[in-house]
């Protein structure tokens, strides 16, 4: 698609075009999109009602002629050459995800197009723009396109869906490269009931301490799996209210020299030009300064200085029950180092079409989730609350975590904006309260097509 998003709806007058959009708008308002909407007209009626003050302004020569009222402002353009509305649209991009343009038959959009048997033949054939046709009709014209795809034009959703596809075709990220320092050896024997085996070399996770310093000063200390150590840092960080945006964020790089004992423990974090990062906000809130790899919250001083950090989310977008239940099957794609150990966590980010947009490993489950977060992070697609979003066609919708679903974890995804949260086992009762509180849909034991549901339910789709 253009680096524009915007698709027509054209076809026949009668045919259903403005139902049609009536009825898409909210669906894709569903599932997180920002649309807007142009009526487009082959009729030269004019923009403002001739002799009234807006018409004198356009005749004057006023570039943009408009009005103000309590119920909005209208900004309108003078008559202008074909492409006014390709740069109208351009203009705003990146404001909204989609525009969906009534009309304009003759464009160079890509579009849908509405047909009924009757008002006219259908349009398809000489226009190769066309994506597909929505008819209620049994029966096409012979001349129909030969593989042009058709859908019903009441099956909103599948609409929907064709749309989400055409806006993101290359969404799945690439699975991080293997960190050969994730994993080692140690000689074992196995008790097979009546006598021990011969030693034999097996394969064991990595466990190894990360310093995590900013402009020089420690700010914790976690055990963790080796690797991705930027994306970890960026991402407990960034859970604890300390590092807003990338944009805040000026250099990550080991201490040290390749080589050194030790080397590859240590992260330095430097703020950007002119930033100034607030470490005082975890040393306040922790006793200690190790963070294990089991439990991030533990040395907490008070559970309310995390609560306080986890503003509500806003409702949607609403998901059918199968996405959910299906969230943690794509935690197997990235369990290298546990289809080798046996013994690490996964997490995976997911948008509302189940694509998978981070994935990691990790000893530490609340680990992998920051190495989740702060790859988002890095990115740009997640910002803190004082930070203007990003389009929401790159927002998270599901997190998804191998094991247990502690306090933690629905903390972490609270502070990323995340609202789903689907866990392949337990939640805790605090994880419980907390996602009840900040208005979360959590999800555990999601497996082979089922979950239990604690809170949040308004985001599944009824069947």
């Amino acid at each position: 698609m253009s680096r524009v998003p915007a698709l027509s709806v054209v076809g026949w007058s009668g045919a259903g075009k403005t139902t049609l959009i009536t009825r898409l708008v909210p669906e894709l308002a569903a599932r997180g999109l920002r649309v807007a909407v142009v009526k487009h007209s082959s009729d030269a009626h004019p923009l403002h009602r001739p002799g009234s003050d807006t018409a004198r302004y356009e005749q004057a020569g006023a570039l943009l002629t408009g009005f103000a009222s309590p119920a909005g402002v209208q900004l309108t353009t003078p008559i202008a050459p074909a492409d006014a509305l390709p740069r109208l649209l351009e203009r705003h991009t990146g404001e909204v995800d989609l525009f969906l343009v009534e009309g304009w038959k003759d464009g160079p959009l890509p579009k849908l197009e509405v047909w009924r048997s009757g008002l006219g033949p259908p349009l398809a054939p000489s226009r190769p723009e066309v994506l597909a046709v929505l008819t209620t009709e049994p029966k096409l014209p012979s001349d129909f396109p030969q593989g042009l795809r058709t859908l019903s034009l009441g099956d909103v959703p599948a609409v929907a869906d064709l749309i989400l596809a055409r806006l993101r075709p290359e969404r799945r990220a690439p699975l991080p490269p293997a960190d050969a320092r994730g994993v080692t050896r140690r000689p074992v024997q196995r008790w097979n009931g009546a006598a021990l085996s011969p030693a034999q070399d097996d394969d064991l996770a990595v466990e190894e301490p990360l310093e995590i310093r900013v402009s020089g000063d420690p700010v914790a200390t976690t055990m963790r799996t080796p690797g991705h150590d930027r994306e970890l840092a960026t991402g407990f960080l960034f859970a604890e209210g300390i590092l807003p945006s990338v944009d805040d964020l000026g250099g990550l790089a080991h201490c040290g020299r390749p080589g050194e004992e030790g080397w590859g423990n240590v992260i330095e974090v430097t703020p950007a030009p002119g930033v100034i990062l607030d470490v005082e906000r975890v040393r306040a809130a922790r006793r200690g300064t190790l963070t294990t790899s089991a439990c991030g919250v533990c040395g907490r001083r008070n559970v309310e200085d995390l609560l306080a950090l986890c503003p509500p989310l806003p409702p949607g977008p609403v998901l059918a029950p199968d996405a959910v239940a299906r969230a943690t099957e794509h935690l197997r794609g990235v369990q290298r180092n546990f289809a080798r150990t046996g013994g690490v966590h996964a997490a995976a980010a997911l948008d509302a079409q189940g694509q998978v947009l981070a994935a990691y490993e990790d000893v530490g489950r609340h680990n992998a989730v920051d190495k989740v977060v702060g790859s988002l992070v890095l990115a740009g697609s997640v910002r803190g609350g004082r930070r203007p979003h990003p389009p929401l066609t790159r927002q998270p919708a599901m997190l998804a975590v191998s094991g247990r679903v502690s306090f933690e974890i629905i903390q972490k995804a609270a502070m990323a904006r995340i609202p789903i949260v689907a866990g392949v086992s337990a939640a805790s009762s605090l994880a419980v309260d907390l996602a009840l509180r900040a208005g979360m849909t959590l999800a555990t034991f999601v497996r082979n097509g089922r979950f239990n549901v604690y809170t949040g339910q308004a985001r599944l789709q009824p069947p």
